[in-house]
């Protein structure tokens, strides 16, 4: 049989494992859906301009991604994000500075049972990994939004664990659990964002020019026989081919995994349905001029009927990534306005857009140049009240088929480092067998 390894997908997962296994020594290959690499990683270029239209920053307590950067020569390009964000309340704006103690905009009884969840966090310090799925079982069947009206109050809820939610997981506080909460929590306490000035395409880029990245492949089956991997079919163009390997990286959205392995049992299977993602739609404004302003971000509410959820100015962010010195205003509709417009029309999402950032910027609609429309459907994991112990169970119970190997977000939280440090073990674990001989 082959010894080649195959990997399903060149998003950061499987560009990683990728780079991993040929570090190594050994034979990959890596097929990808799309024409492009970078899974959720994505680039929007427009007259010199390369701006960030999904994963957005890299956050200074990365161990494995910041290794990876260095190993490619990218960690010292690194650019720290400083600036606040403008959280919006009643027409007032309210600037919060990263790791703010004190936030203006609710009263100072809300700040102060907001620390309730604070302590909890700092209370399980230790034990919190941000990018782990290690068990909190006393945190995981507690919905987050039902605990945060019961402990706290509405005004936290909607003015400061809504806007971390949304911007940290694309999603709305209901239904999630709290534990996952707790892991957001550590990770906004103990990080800031940095970006690349080129952007964070720079790394997929980087790594699938390094590596055998065949694209525009869909695969179909993920083979077995008396469980153990024997390789993948694919579809390549209109033919169908099958190849053989010795092992496979599923770099895929979980729920891929249900068509790709008939094996699965019907609960692993329904596992994989349950595991849902953030989907929504970013509609991408390139403006006539600069826009004034001492912050990259506005944060809007849903209890004034606003449908957006916060906004970006790409400039203020990164004034590097777009030499015209113009500011690119990112319009983010996220949670349950994300899953309702995220199908919907390009014109009907530009003009949801505008009305709402007229309330903030009148003149908003004769300062807009050009627009855009990014729609991503499997935005961010989401880990919802019930999923983590069945999750836990699906990746213990895969493990009875060899050489498969699972890659991604769902390992304890939606972000780079969960998809590298899962990258790592995978290949760890191929790398710890002895390298087959010539001949077999």
């Amino acid at each position: 049989p082959s010894q080649q390894i195959a990997i399903v997908g060149a998003g950061i997962g499987g560009l990683t494992s990728g780079h991993f296994l040929r570090e190594g020594g050994r034979d990959v290959a890596i097929y990808e859906r799309a024409p492009i690499p970078g899974g959720r990683i994505q680039l929007l270029e427009r007259e010199g301009a390369r701006i960030d239209v999904g994963t957005q920053y890299f956050h200074t307590n990365y161990v494995e991604t910041l290794k990876l950067l260095s190993e490619l020569d990218l960690e010292d390009q690194l650019l720290p994000i400083r600036a606040p964000v403008m959280l919006m309340r009643n027409g007032r704006g309210f600037l919060a500075k990263h790791n703010t103690l004190r936030y203006k905009l609710i009263p100072l009884l809300s700040n102060l049972k907001f620390g309730r969840i604070v302590w909890t966090t700092l209370r399980n310090f230790r034990r919190l990994d941000p990018y782990a799925n290690d068990p909190l079982e006393e945190f995981e069947e507690i919905d987050l939004a039902e605990h945060v009206l019961q402990k706290c109050d509405r005004e936290v809820l909607e003015f400061l664990v809504r806007p971390i939610i949304t911007a940290f997981n694309m999603s709305d506080p209901e239904g999630e659990s709290f534990a996952h909460f707790l892991r957001m929590a550590k990770q906004f306490l103990t990080s800031s964002d940095t970006c690349l000035p080129s952007g964070m395409f720079t790394l997929p880029e980087t790594l699938a020019k390094k590596l055998p990245v065949t694209y525009d492949t869909e695969a179909l089956e993920i083979r077995t026989e008396a469980n153990r991997v024997t390789g993948l079919r694919l579809r390549i163009g209109g033919e169908t081919k099958t190849v053989e390997a010795s092992d496979v990286v599923c770099a895929t959205p979980l729920r891929e995994l249900s068509r790709l392995l008939p094996v699965l049992t019907d609960e692993e299977k329904s596992v994989t349905r349950d595991f849902t993602y953030s989907r929504f739609p970013l509609a991408v404004f390139f403006m006539k001029r600069s826009l004034p302003a001492d912050h990259w971000a506005y944060v809007f509410s849903r209890t004034e009927g606003f449908k957006t959820s916060f906004t970006s100015d790409a400039l203020f962010k990164c004034a590097r990534m777009i030499p015209s010195g113009k500011s690119v205003l990112q319009v983010w509709f996220v949670g349950e306005a994300g899953t309702q417009l995220v199908d919907e029309s390009d014109q009907d999402i530009f003009e949801l857009a505008i009305d709402e950032m007229k309330r903030v910027i009148p003149s908003f609609a004769e300062e807009v140049e050009g627009m855009e429309v990014v729609r991503h459907h499997t935005g961010m994991s989401r880990y919802r009240v019930g999923i983590y112990p069945r999750l836990r169970e699906l990746l213990k119970g895969l493990r009875r088929i060899e050489g498969l190997h699972l890659v991604g977000d769902y390992y304890g939280h939606s972000t780079i480092e969960t998809v590298v440090r899962s990258a790592r073990a995978a290949t760890d674990e191929i790398l710890a067998r002895p390298m087959p001989s010539e001949g077999g």
